[in-house]
């Protein structure tokens, strides 16, 4: 799936809400996403099925920097790849 970066407080992917209904799971409370060869915890918030299909953390940040994503036009978010791997993993590709 496509994904874009996304920034608040700290840094995140913002899935979409048609990512959220066809890939992720309500019953989920986190993903697991693979940055690299490491797999990471994050959090879905409360509005992630309403207002705020995204997960976010600071390794999201660190991995966006490393990749050269972390700054962007306001409104021209990075595109990302977000590969299903099974129940609630992904793997993250720029």
């Amino acid at each position: 799936m496509i994904g874009t970066t996304w920034k608040g407080g700290t840094f995140g992917i913002r899935v979409g809400s048609a990512n959220a209904l066809q890939y992720f799971n309500k019953k989920w409370t986190h993903v697991e996403v693979k940055l690299g060869n490491t797999f990471h915890v994050f959090n879905l918030s409360k509005t992630f099925w309403t207002t705020c299909p995204e997960f976010r953390g600071k390794e999201i940040g660190m991995w966006l920097h490393m990749h050269g994503l972390d700054h962007w036009p306001k409104g021209r978010p990075h595109k990302v790849k977000l590969i299903p791997l099974g129940s609630n993993k992904f793997k993250l590709l720029k």
